[in-house]
């Protein structure tokens, strides 16, 4: 074998030289971009904690509510997460302009009394709604519960609802009828006022009608007070109307059966509230 042959069949070529050199500076400009990049944790832990102190969040959910038959949603609820405004309470003495103190409104001597008759006659409302009412309650009907200054008068919409409709089954008016007379003659002489709230589980519905639970709840709440008013001489003025969807729920939707206790109407007897003027 020749010398040439030799030379040419020993080490490695030589660009590995090169390329080698070109490999440890590259290590090295990664190294200090590294080094470079150092977070100073601590000063971010404060930054972030400030944040979150100044602005709350809450996931608020769209298009949540119920489809009225047993099976899959047909819908997926839309979530997206928005700032919640933290509440700001001034001391009293920051709350003063100009050197006025703002109005305070002094306590009537006469609503203790007031209160406690309100008190009285919703008792005696509940106790004759439970008795005039046994039947239906008995029978699931209607549910009617009270403490203090609250009497809620509670029907699930297997009873007096179509299925994703808002407007009252016939032959549930005949149980609309003995309500609305009890409540009449109750609130003759009782300064009380009537709310009606619609309720629903977590199961999104959509339809042509109703874009979501909240308009379904808000709906059936509507449907029970165009009732009233029809069937009562009880003022417009007294009745509120409102739409909850799945809000507030009474337990758990984790199960068919909590989900229909969730589904229902609530018609809730409470005192009045005072407004400035009065």
């Amino acid at each position: 074998m020749s010398t040439k042959a030799k030379a040419k069949s020993g080490g490695a070529p030589s660009w590995m030289v090169t390329f080698a050199d070109l490999m440890a500076l590259l290590l090295t400009l990664f190294v200090l971009l590294l080094s470079f990049a150092t977070m100073e944790v601590q000063r971010f832990k404060d930054l972030s904690g400030s944040l979150r102190d100044a602005f709350g969040f809450q996931k608020d959910s769209f298009l949540t509510g119920i489809i009225e038959i047993e099976g899959t949603a047909q819908h997926t609820a839309q979530t997206k997460t928005l700032p919640v405004p933290l509440a700001t309470v001034l001391p009293p003495e920051e709350q003063a302009v100009d050197g006025q103190q703002p109005d305070v409104v002094a306590p009537d001597a006469g609503d203790a009394t007031e209160n406690d008759e309100f008190t009285q006659q919703n008792q005696q409302t509940l106790i004759r709604l439970q008795d005039e009412m046994s039947d239906e309650i008995e029978s699931a009907l209607i549910d009617v519960v009270g403490s203090g200054d609250v009497t809620i008068i509670r029907f699930p919409d297997q009873v007096s609802f179509m299925s994703g409709s808002g407007e009252l089954l016939e032959q549930f008016l005949p149980v609309m009828q003995k309500i609305v007379t009890v409540l009449e003659d109750a609130l003759k002489n009782a300064n009380g006022r009537i709310i009606i709230s619609g309720h629903t589980d977590d199961v999104p519905i959509a339809t042509e009608r109703y874009r979501s639970n909240w308009d379904l709840s808000s709906a059936r709440a509507a449907s029970v007070a165009h009732y009233l008013l029809a069937n009562t001489k009880i003022k417009s003025s007294r009745i509120t109307v409102q739409g909850y969807a799945d809000s507030r729920p009474l337990v758990e939707n984790n199960s068919p059966g909590n989900r229909a206790k969730n589904r229902r109407v609530e018609i809730s007897i409470q005192r009045a509230e005072k407004t400035t003027s009065e």
